[in-house]
């Protein structure tokens, strides 16, 4: 299927070339990646730490909470679930290694990203805090949890990873390189957006369901992700930030909550059953359905006021 869809893009990318001005095309490509970098070097502020160089950007006034962003994310995409989720917090969202302008060290895994975090936290004076990780976040979470249980409110897992992601066969690895070309994902988003939330793991029978405020969510989160070429390198280390010793998530003594729809495509509804069943006292909510964005939509705004509720619980002082 997933070859098929890629296959189906990247035809359709031909097309766009060859079936309209092909200055037309660049021209549009070229102001829209501009605008798209300008909206990253804007948002975004730098520091150094004791972890080495980070990039990150903070907002709100409140308890300190920290997020942790997804695949095909960075700084913006964590405050962009941020505001998603709301409350009177203060949201500090960095960018993972590899995406955007935080640096990757040799050897890179989700330990020494859970140390980035806390070298993150020393550096602007905060002590403890609430951590909330979205998808392939989840393993750096939850180790940031693990390593760091005095300084951990509470834990919040959304549509997340909690092991080892299975490796891409050969075909769908060179594809999946393809994918990230700046380029490639803007032509994407412009010929069939729908296809790119399948593969995004948002099945097309929940896609037809939606409100058109959800559709215009949606269609948001896909301009977000713009530009694709800057999260590159976190991308292709996200097998390897997967692999750690899960067997050690049952010493975890945070308060947790698990959110994750049984019809994800993307991070399987069992990595999250996983989290819940060895997370000592940790909560599971099933989202309706949704597929890996599943937190984005009205159908499971019941779901969203029960996160919230679960952090004011544990973090509002």
């Amino acid at each position: 299927m997933k070859k098929k869809l890629l296959k189906r893009f990247l035809l359709g990318t031909l097309v766009l070339t060859v079936g309209i001005p092909s200055g037309l095309v660049y021209r549009q490509y070229r102001e829209d990646m501009s605008l798209a970098y300008q909206r990253l070097s804007s948002g975004a502020q730098y520091i150094e730490t004791a972890c080495g160089p980070l990039q990150y950007t903070e907002f709100g006034d409140g308890a300190p909470m920290l997020i942790v962003h997804g695949a095909g994310g960075g700084y913006d995409q964590g405050e962009y679930f941020a505001r998603l989720i709301g409350g009177n917090y203060r949201w500090i969202s960095p960018s993972r290694f590899g995406f955007l302008a935080t640096p990757a060290p040799d050897e890179a895994n989700s330990s020494l990203q859970a140390d980035a975090y806390a070298c993150l936290l020393d550096t602007l004076g905060i002590d403890r805090v609430g951590v909330v990780g979205v998808s392939m976040g989840g393993p750096s979470a939850l180790l940031f949890a693990l390593q760091y249980q005095q300084r951990t409110k509470s834990l919040v897992m959304i549509s997340a990873a909690s092991h080892a992601i299975p490796s891409r066969p050969a075909v769908l690895a060179a594809l999946f390189k393809v994918f990230l070309n700046d380029f490639i994902y803007w032509a994407m988003v412009k010929l069939s957006p729908s296809g790119l939330l399948v593969a995004l793991g948002v099945p097309m029978e929940v896609q037809k369901q939606l409100s058109a405020e959800d559709v215009t969510q949606l269609h948001a989160f896909l301009e977000s992700i713009k530009p694709m070429g800057a999260r590159r390198n976190g991308q292709l280390l996200e097998q390897q930030m997967s692999e750690y010793d899960a067997g050690q998530i049952p010493k975890i003594q945070a308060p947790t909550l698990v959110m994750h729809a049984p019809d994800d495509t993307l991070i399987s509804i069992e990595q999250g059953e996983f989290t819940a069943k060895n997370i000592p006292g940790a909560q599971f909510i099933t989202m309706e359905k949704g597929g890996h964005l599943a937190l984005l939509f009205t159908m499971n705004a019941g779901a969203r006021e029960k996160l919230r509720e679960f952090l004011e619980r544990y973090n509002i002082r």
